[in-house]
């Protein structure tokens, strides 16, 4: 189909005024179009936290109508404390809100900035429309939370911090950090400001453990029920380790038992898996069962086949032709201070050859200190053996190491410690000497 041409005479006058008319808008509008867009470009990249007062300015000369550089401007002068200053920074403030109504940001920077200049009420009356506009984010939320916590009122200033804290767990230990230090000589007040959710309890226990508020920590894990206690594993795993390396083994026992099933329990003065008779799941990780290292051409393993009592025991296969860094099992066993004990075990060889043959260590729990040693296991074959050592332990002793070890033989004039055979463990015990 053809189409129809419109032929427009320029020479027209009236026609030619229009578009001569038309061009200069256009004209204005871009210069106007493109200050607008150097200023906004401008007020992005320059530094506010160089205080560069002038680039603020000019951004703002750029773009007037532009919140955005208004309130770059503003955050360029927020750190100068000069009144002048600070009402340059307000007015600009201002002058971002109005120009943008719904941008909970501009709210949230001026309700800081009244704040810093003295005036709390205005502050908060901003920061809760910034809370208005932006409900589910975090930093509106807390910054008044701060602001309201600053005027002493605290009910109020933890429910706002709480909603931060959840949108952003990051800021939790802030928030922890807020409630010891108001509340830290109240434990119905800090109970009251954490609330009742489990959780959060359970990671404020942590967060008391680890700046060595122990006992406070132990008492606000202690009131949790049991299935929240398990509900927290995580939390209650970080306790143990910290109770561990407070050489609080009795304690740290006590949590385990709040997390584990009853038979993974332990108890003070007994072997966790001390015949090797259960199936005891190790990835668990019980902090008090049996720890295994090993190395190439050492297999430590459960034999079902060979036990002193039952069936079952520790084995170690030994095919080492040359070196082999320290290998054993240990664990770390619960004892009572100052207190005098006898252990037992029994073993069991066969074909076993070496410089060096495995021994039982025992160690202090907090100095990692050797407190006695059994003699070295017998070469060759030999049916169930037992090996007895006494010792006593000390003041501060909750826990000591009862280990496996075989150590090296090489020296200068032996540059190699091979080691060959079979070696079996089997019911460990401790009993109190009367």
């Amino acid at each position: 189909m053809a189409q129809d041409v419109i032929n427009v005479n320029v020479r027209n006058p009236v026609i030619r005024i229009v578009l001569i008319l038309l061009l200069i808008v256009a004209a204005i509008w871009s210069y106007f179009a493109l200050r607008w867009y150097f200023g906004n470009t401008f007020a992005e990249y320059f530094n506010p936290a160089a205080n560069n007062i002038e680039n603020a300015q000019r951004a703002v000369s750029m773009a007037p109508s532009d919140p955005y550089t208004h309130w770059r401007f503003a955050e360029s002068q927020k750190n100068i404390f000069s009144l002048e200053q600070q009402a340059q920074s307000i007015a600009e403030y201002e002058k971002a809100v109005s120009l943008s109504p719904s941008n909970y940001l501009y709210w949230m920077s001026l309700g800081t900035a009244y704040e810093q200049a003295g005036e709390p009420e205005k502050a908060e009356r901003a920061l809760r429309r910034a809370v208005a506009l932006a409900p589910n984010y975090a930093y509106p939320h807390w910054f008044l939370g701060n602001l309201l916590v600053r005027n002493a009122r605290y009910d109020e200033a933890f429910a706002e911090l709480h909603i931060a804290s959840r949108a952003q767990p990051e800021m939790l230990p802030q928030l922890f950090n807020l409630i010891w230090q108001i509340n830290g000589d109240d434990a119905a007040a800090v109970r009251k400001a954490i609330g009742n959710d489990a959780n959060l309890r359970a990671q404020f226990a942590v967060y008391l453990l680890g700046i060595q508020q122990t006992d406070e920590g132990l008492a606000v894990w202690n009131e949790l029920s049991t299935d929240e206690k398990r509900a927290n594993q995580s939390s209650g795993q970080t306790i143990i380790e910290a109770l561990k390396k407070e050489f609080r083994y009795h304690d740290a026992v006590k949590v385990w038992n709040d997390l584990s099933d009853q038979r993974y329990h332990a108890e003070v003065g007994r072997f966790f898996d001390a015949g090797f008779e259960d199936s005891i799941d190790y990835d668990m990780g019980p902090p008090f069962g049996w720890q295994v290292y090993g190395a190439p051409q050492v297999e430590i393993s459960i034999d079902g086949n060979r036990g002193h009592t039952g069936t079952r025991s520790l084995r170690f296969v030994f095919q080492v032709r040359a070196n082999v860094d320290t290998v054993g099992a240990a664990q770390l066993v619960p004892v009572e201070p100052n207190t005098d004990y006898e252990f037992e075990c029994y073993l069991s060889t066969d074909n076993l050859v070496s410089g060096s043959v495995p021994q039982i260590d025992i160690l202090d729990g907090p100095t990692q200190r050797v407190i006695v040693s059994s003699p070295p296991a017998k070469r060759g074959s030999a049916g169930w053996t037992p090996v007895n050592v006494s010792f006593r332990t000390g003041d501060k002793t909750e826990a000591v190491i009862v280990r496996v070890i075989r150590g090296s033989c090489v020296n200068n004039e032996t540059p190699v410690c091979p080691i060959f055979g079979s070696i079996w463990y089997d019911d460990f015990s401790l009993k109190r000497r009367k």
